[in-house]
């Protein structure tokens, strides 16, 4: 196994987190994309480099912008010093939070609801 590179790596985790918001799973992904499984596994742990082509096919199917995978990425790379664990412990609360926004109606709660999370994020 080579080495892997922070921004495969901070990709690959963005899909997860998407593909997992949407209620997807790998095989599912993998046959949309006509590749398997094992494949999207790769890419989530950042060990292979998702193509652009690829990359725009997965944001179609994941109904996202494709900037989702790319936005802030210049802060996201940069290493952290922060053990796997608390990342990993993170990044399960960011989808339970994602998944519980995305179960609320569109609207006006759910719209309130980004405007709180935004200003407590700037706020901090």
């Amino acid at each position: 196994m080579g080495m892997r590179d922070e921004l495969d790596a901070e990709i690959g985790r963005r899909l997860r987190e998407a593909r997992i918001v949407r209620g997807m799973s790998q095989t599912e992904l993998g046959d949309a994309l006509g590749i398997t499984f094992q494949q999207i596994q790769k890419y989530e742990k950042g060990l292979n480099r998702i193509g652009s082509g690829r990359l725009f096919k997965i944001s179609r199917i994941l109904q996202l912008p494709v900037t989702y995978f790319y936005d802030g990425l210049e802060e996201a790379a940069k290493p952290q010093g922060q053990p796997l664990e608390a990342d990993e412990a993170l990044a399960t609360k960011t989808i339970r939070i994602a998944r519980m926004l995305n179960e609320l109606p569109d609207g006006e709660i759910k719209e309130s609801v980004f405007k709180l999370i935004r200003s407590f994020a700037r706020a901090g």
